[in-house]
């Protein structure tokens, strides 16, 4: 704009040198060379303007984007945080309710109420049970699936606690040390399936639970004690199916 008002003033002057007769050459070139600086310096001042105004509108382009990928991370951020509110919920919900369910047959367990037995009434004759075994081995089981191992080992032990003489009992305790082992927990882990063979020698679970505290012994890069557990598998469990892998890991061993 200023280049402008000058280029206008020059004119204006040249034109007045002009009309009165009194412009010399020297003048007129003189006037002439301060029209082409400002000529020059306006198209200079009018690509700068043009740079601006591309700046400013990639700036307001770039600021429009991260304020939009800011509200998309908010956004999602906030579903996220809903959504492990209401799965955290929901499990505190199940296990809070088994609890108080098994802490409820505990008491019944340890205190049994005697009833009248009415021979005309079959359903004083019968009764109702609070929680199903298999049901609650099978609910355990399938956080153990999910990989909830925690969770799952939690509710192997309320089994075990409360149906101790279960045919599945074996089975939990089983789990509760491939819980162990999942969580990283290794000395609890061998312990655990030790328990399966000094709990229920004879179940069939017994080879697999050596030959796991084997594995988990060697971990804890405690070789003699798993060269032991091999050893008394292949003695005393000559036909499970955990022979050959105890034998080739033996032999790995240097045995």
């Amino acid at each position: 704009m200023i280049a402008k008002i000058m280029k206008y003033a020059i004119y204006a002057s040249m034109l007045v040198l002009l009309l009165s007769g009194c412009a010399t050459r020297s003048e007129i070139k003189r006037f002439q060379q301060q029209l082409d600086y400002l000529t020059e310096n306006n198209v200079k001042l009018q690509h700068q303007l043009a740079r601006m105004d591309s700046l400013l509108t990639v700036q307001e382009q770039l600021t429009r984007e991260l304020n939009a990928n800011q509200e998309s991370s908010m956004q999602s951020i906030i579903e996220e945080l809903r959504l492990v509110e209401n799965i955290l919920n929901d499990r505190g919900y199940q296990v809070s309710a088994l609890t108080e369910r098994l802490d409820a047959l505990q008491k019944d367990v340890n205190n049994p109420k005697q009833q009248p037995v009415n021979s005309s009434d079959t359903s004083a004759e019968e009764p109702q049970a609070i929680v199903n075994p298999k049901k609650l081995f099978e609910t355990a089981q399938l956080d153990y699936n999910r990989s909830k191992f925690e969770l799952a080992k939690m509710e192997f032990e309320q089994f075990l606690s409360i149906f101790p003489q279960s045919s599945l009992a074996d089975d939990a305790r089983y789990y509760i040390g491939e819980c162990f082992y999942a969580l990283g927990k290794f000395e609890e882990a061998r312990k655990t399936y030790l328990k399966v063979k000094s709990d229920y020698p004879k179940s069939e679970l017994v080879p697999s639970a050596l030959y796991n505290a084997a594995v988990t012994a060697l971990k804890m890069d405690d070789v003699s004690s798993a060269k032991k557990f091999l050893k008394e598998i292949i003695q005393d469990y000559p036909a499970s199916t955990e022979i050959a892998p105890a034998k080739e890991k033996l032999k790995m061993l240097g045995e």
